[in-house]
């Protein structure tokens, strides 16, 4: 398997097409063909189901194809990277959970950016085991993992801020009035939860009871996406700051209080390369700076 055998499959599985991918592609459709036999028997798979009139790619054909697409979008990076002789450029991928979090991250980008402007920043939206898997492929750079999470083979920053966790519901709904959530509360109530298996055991921890108990009705990745069933009645456990409240939906934090820390990570003993190397300087520069900012100042008398 080489790259431009990649490519050449990559082009059939967006084209689903072999005349079309060889058209785009400038080669033969024997040619291409060929290619994609030999690479189907070096695998052992096949990775296309193929009628009169178009393809379609089997289960490992999908999985092939975006593993293939992380890995030429790499060498992309890469080699743009590796041409730029003048000033700091390239690309700078970030795979990050939902949270408030990453504020200071953020401000870190702003100024990173504003000091190199031919560096492309890349946020993804990512569970903690996509993350971990994009880290450990090198399809990113860094990571934001809300902890508890599987942080073996990286090294990492804990972000100040800590996530607290507690109930997004409709301010009308059967908790009506009430300013924060005990288990007890919990007792019944249908709820969407993430999937993340190590956060549920923490809930579990709290609720007093195997989580099992909890009547979780469905999962979610993106808390956005949740909420929107919060408002047509729907109640999901999650953490502050990501969805507002406002005059239908209400955020009742979980009493005792539930709090999680978030890391910002990178892969240990990985490639060192100068972009990873001056961001991390600038988020430490500005992680200083907001600890010096919210110093207590103290007051001598004379």
């Amino acid at each position: 398997m080489d790259l431009r055998t990649l490519r050449y499959f990559v082009a059939i599985a967006q084209e689903k097409s072999f005349t079309a991918a060889a058209e785009k592609l400038f080669v033969t459709q024997p040619t291409l063909s060929r290619q994609i036999a030999e690479l189907e028997d070096e695998l052992g798979q096949k990775l296309f189901d193929r009628t009169t009139r178009r393809i379609e790619l089997t289960e490992k054909g999908v999985f092939l194809f975006h593993q293939a697409q992380s890995i030429l979008e790499l060498v992309e990076r890469t080699k743009r990277e590796a041409m730029s002789t003048k000033e700091l450029a390239g690309d700078l991928v970030i795979a990050a959970g939902e949270t408030p979090a990453i504020e200071p991250v953020a401000e870190a980008i702003q100024r990173f950016q504003a000091e190199h402007p031919l560096v492309r920043v890349h946020l993804r939206s990512a569970r903690a085991q996509e993350a971990a898997s994009s880290l450990r492929m090198g399809t990113s750079h860094f990571a934001l993992f809300i902890l508890p999470a599987d942080t073996e083979g990286f090294d990492f920053i804990t972000l100040p801020e800590r996530n607290r966790w507690g109930l997004l519901t409709r301010r009308d709904g059967p908790l009506a009035g009430k300013t924060s959530v005990t288990p007890e509360d919990l007792q019944g109530l249908p709820l969407y939860f993430t999937s993340n298996r190590q956060i549920r055991r923490q809930v579990a921890g709290w609720f007093g009871a195997p989580f099992d108990e909890l009547n979780v009705v469905g999962s979610y990745s993106l808390l956005y996406n949740v909420s929107l069933i919060v408002r047509a009645g729907g109640h999901a456990l999650g953490i502050d700051g990501v969805i507002r409240p406002d005059d239908d939906v209400a955020f009742l934090p979980l009493e005792p209080a539930v709090r999680t820390e978030t890391i910002f990570a990178w892969r240990s003993g990985g490639p060192k390369r100068t972009i990873t190397e001056e961001f991390l300087k600038t988020l430490r520069r500005r992680l200083t700076e907001r600890a010096a900012e919210r110093a207590p100042v103290r007051v001598t008398s004379s």
